[in-house]
C-alpha cells in the first residue's frame, strides 16, 4: 500500500496551540501534489483554518464542564482539534467519569454546550477571518476551482461565523459539509467529510487540495486522497 504522511493512525489527542496562518507558513503534509492544470477542488477546514475561532471556543468548553465536574485544559482543547463536537463531549465525559453514555445523553450534553457557547458569542462578538487562507480560497475561486468548506463544526455555528466574517459568498450553505452530513462516527480523522465535500462539488478528491490546521484533519484529507496543506505557522 502507498505510504501516507507522518500521521498517527489512532485518533490524535495532542495538538499544540496554533497562531494565525500566513501564506509563507503554509506547508505540504506528505508528498502528494496536484498540478495546477489538474486541480478541480479546494476543500477548507473552517475553525482555525478560515476563521480564528479556536480561542473563543475554549472558555465555552471550560464553562460547560465545570458544573459536570469535568476539567478541561487548553492542551486538552487543542488536542481535540478536528473532532466532531458530539464525539468530543462523549470522549471527555466518558474518559473522566469512567462510564459509557448513550447517544441521547450526548445530545443533552451538546444542547447544554451550545446554549453556553451561543450566549458567549453574543457577549464577545464574531471571530476574525484568517487572511492568508481566505486569500487562497478567493484565489482558487477566481481560477474556476470548486471551493468547499469541509468541517467538523456544528452547521448552525459554522454558517453563522462564515456569514459574520463576510465569507458566505464563497461558502453558502450548499458549499459547506459538516460532521452531521456524514454517518455517525465517520467524522475526522476518517476521510468521509472530505469525500462528501468533493462529491457535493462534483470533483475527484484525488484532484483536490485540502487546507487544514489539525492532525485529525490532515489524516482525514490524506485518507480521502487529497493534497494536504498545513496552514499553521
Amino acid at each position: 500500500a502507498a505510504q501516507g504522511p507522518c500521521l498517527t493512525t489512532a485518533a490524535p489527542k495532542k495538538q499544540t496551540k496554533k497562531k494565525n496562518a500566513s501564506a509563507a507558513a503554509m506547508s505540504a503534509v506528505g508528498s502528494r501534489v496536484v498540478l495546477a492544470e489538474d486541480l478541480q477542488g479546494a476543500l477548507f477546514d473552517v475553525d482555525g483554518t478560515l476563521i480564528d475561532s479556536m480561542p473563543q471556543f475554549f472558555p465555552s468548553w471550560v464553562e460547560w464542564g465545570k458544573p459536570l465536574g469535568l476539567t478541561i485544559t487548553e492542551d486538552d482543547f487543542y488536542g481535540y482539534s478536528g473532532w466532531p463536537m458530539p464525539d468530543i463531549l462523549r470522549d471527555i465525559y466518558e474518559s473522566q467519569k469512567g462510564v459509557k453514555v448513550n447517544d441521547d445523553f450526548v445530545q443533552q450534553l451538546l444542547k447544554e454546550y451550545k446554549a453556553i457557547h451561543d450566549r458567549r458569542m453574543k457577549e464577545v462578538g464574531p471571530p476574525a477571518p484568517i487572511a492568508a487562507t481566505v486569500a487562497k480560497a478567493r484565489e482558487h475561486a477566481a481560477a474556476g476551482v470548486k471551493v468547499m468548506a469541509a468541517t467538523s463544526g456544528l452547521r448552525e455555528t459554522v454558517e453563522m461565523h462564515l456569514r459574520e466574517v463576510g465569507l458566505s459568498d464563497l461558502f453558502p450553505p450548499e458549499r459547506i459539509v459538516c460532521a452531521a452530513d456524514v454517518a455517525p462516527g465517520r467524522g475526522k480523522p476518517k476521510p468521509d467529510i472530505f469525500l462528501r465535500a468533493a462529491e457535493v462539488a462534483g470533483v475527484d478528491p484525488k484532484r483536490c487540495v485540502a487546507y487544514e490546521d489539525a492532525e485529525a484533519g490532515f489524516e482525514a484529507a490524506w485518507r480521502a486522497g487529497c493534497q494536504v496543506v498545513d496552514v499553521r505557522d
